[in-house]
């Protein structure tokens, strides 16, 4: 009987704590992230193009404590600049993608207190840009994107975070044929959790 009450008494004592862990994560947060992105472009037919870019994205997201370790979050990402996807030598044309948005559902799994493994699916939207003699052609691109990361807490507030995601954007068409883009982002950020 002992045994049982000891038992019951630690996972008493030890439920609250762990609730603790995805509770630390809980609530309305944005950030700021330094992101790496290598895009692609690929018309048909012709060999595929792809460029570097370093931007900054801004996040928002409101994250809730489903279970002891467990969070859900929703938010959005705002990608400021553009995504350099390459320059066709053969004609001149720049490609690029801007104003992107990305509409992010982020599940994580609290290991500490103070340290979070998160995934990501998010919707995808942009304005794929090229450019032909100083000419430039936008349409409207939409796709979906995967991603994993760390966040980690600093106090309370503060936070860091490093991601990775991989976007693919459904084919557009210049009026020179299919081009399949598509891109991978590193990204180191910080925020503020209220």
């Amino acid at each position: 009987m002992k045994k049982a009450l000891l038992l019951a008494a630690s996972v008493a004592f030890i439920a609250p704590q762990a609730f603790a862990q995805a509770k630390n994560f809980e609530g309305f947060s944005v950030g700021a992230n330094l992101a790496v992105a290598k895009s692609t472009t690929e018309p048909t037919g012709v060999a595929s193009e792809s460029g570097n870019t370093n931007s900054l994205d801004l996040q928002a997201q409101y994250s809730l404590a489903l279970a002891p370790q467990f969070v859900l979050g929703l938010g959005v990402t705002l990608g400021t600049g553009n995504n350099n996807a390459g320059t066709f030598s053969l004609t001149g044309t720049e490609v690029s993608t801007k104003n992107r948005t990305a509409f992010d559902i982020i599940p994580g799994y609290a290991i500490s207190n103070s340290m979070m493994l998160f995934g990501k699916v998010s919707a995808l939207s942009a304005d794929g840009a090229s450019t032909t003699a100083g000419v430039e052609t936008k349409k409207s691109i939409s796709g979906v994107g995967y991603g994993f990361g760390l966040r980690g807490l600093i106090d309370k507030n503060m936070f860091y975070q490093l991601g990775y995601d991989i976007n693919k954007y459904n084919d557009v068409d210049f009026g020179t044929g299919n081009v399949k883009a598509s891109s991978s982002v590193f990204s180191l950020g910080v925020g503020y959790k209220f």
